[in-house]
């Protein structure tokens, strides 16, 4: 017993880790679950199946309450196209079979803000990014504009590491957009620009921070 309190009042002397400054830099290293979503158009979808979503994020602070961050997600998943038949009795199924495989890629510049507290070891955030995206593999798309916000807690176990937890919302404008698939008996399927992807997501990150 008195070992478990003597190594709980060491972990709890880190908590009094000192505050991000001006020219700060961390290292953000994520890792969350992405979880379904659907594009439609007219009788056919797409379905992007969840999947676990990882990355990582370069981040530089110009307040000791704000930085801006420079981050990379991926997320390898399956987009199966489900069409109806050309002929009778007009079924919807599956056009990619084993060819549905893809990976939904982000690159994005965001703008994060942490909310001090009475706790200096624990701060809410916020933050909206904007940048780049498209899906790889056997569904490959062009880089559309895509954008995303995130909100949760950054906890700090000493002054270089932390845990953030975090909930995040992602899109991509026209994801599959003027992209026109074709399959032998199945006919052709065209996703309209307006096919945007949406993905909500929990995760955590492991985050390392370097004072100046």
């Amino acid at each position: 017993m008195k070992k478990l309190l003597v190594v709980a009042g060491i972990f709890l002397s880190t908590l009094g880790a000192q505050a991000q400054n001006q020219g700060d830099i961390g290292l953000d290293l994520y890792g969350g679950y992405t979880f379904q979503d659907k594009i439609s158009s007219n009788a056919s979808y797409i379905e992007i199946k969840d999947a676990f979503q990882y990355g990582a994020g370069l981040e530089f602070y110009v307040r000791p309450t704000k930085s801006i961050e420079l981050k990379y997600l991926r997320m390898d998943t399956n987009t199966p196209i489900f069409t109806p038949s050309l002929t009778a009795p007009f079924k919807v199924g599956q056009a990619n079979i084993g060819n549905d495989s893809s990976a939904i890629n982000y690159v994005l510049i965001a703008g994060n803000n942490y909310f001090p507290t009475s706790n200096p070891s624990v701060k809410p955030f916020a933050g909206l990014g904007i940048g780049v995206g498209w899906a790889s593999g056997d569904q490959t798309t062009s880089a559309r504009f895509a954008w995303d916000v995130k909100a949760g807690v950054k906890i700090k176990a000493s002054d270089v590491v932390s845990v953030k937890l975090q909930a995040y919302f992602q899109t991509i404008w026209g994801s599959y957009g003027s992209e026109t698939y074709f399959y032998p008996g199945w006919g052709t399927v065209t996703y309209p620009n307006n096919s945007s992807l949406y993905q909500f997501g929990l995760g955590a990150a492991l985050a390392f921070d370097f004072k100046r």
